[in-house]
């Protein structure tokens, strides 16, 4: 069995702008964990408030960047977009091994 350090781990963070109660967005962040719950590969680090013009980000830990992309297709197929969250981004953040640097 491998350990932590020794499989890859990719983080990525969605930043998104929420316009529902804070109910809705209960709701909609558990719909996001059931569906990750599900993905082998993949674990929704938690929601958090960043400090810039977003008012939520997403931090999922994952295998690859294609398992974290299978959550939203997921979610989109099961609920369509969500109407409370008119815009967001993705970021992936790298390691500087990953980027050429050497250390």
């Amino acid at each position: 069995m491998k350990t932590r350090r020794e499989v890859k781990r990719l983080f990525v963070l969605y930043y998104f702008r929420w316009t529902g109660i804070t109910e809705e967005l209960k709701e909609y962040v558990k719909r996001v964990k059931e569906i990750t719950n599900k993905t082998e590969g993949v674990d929704l680090i938690g929601i958090f408030t960043p400090t810039s013009e977003w008012n939520g980000v997403l931090l999922f830990e994952g295998t690859s960047y294609q398992k974290i992309l299978d959550i939203y297709k997921a979610y989109m197929q099961d609920y369509g977009p969500n109407p409370k969250i008119p815009v967001g981004k993705v970021e992936v953040l790298h390691t500087f091994e990953e980027l050429g640097y050497p250390l």
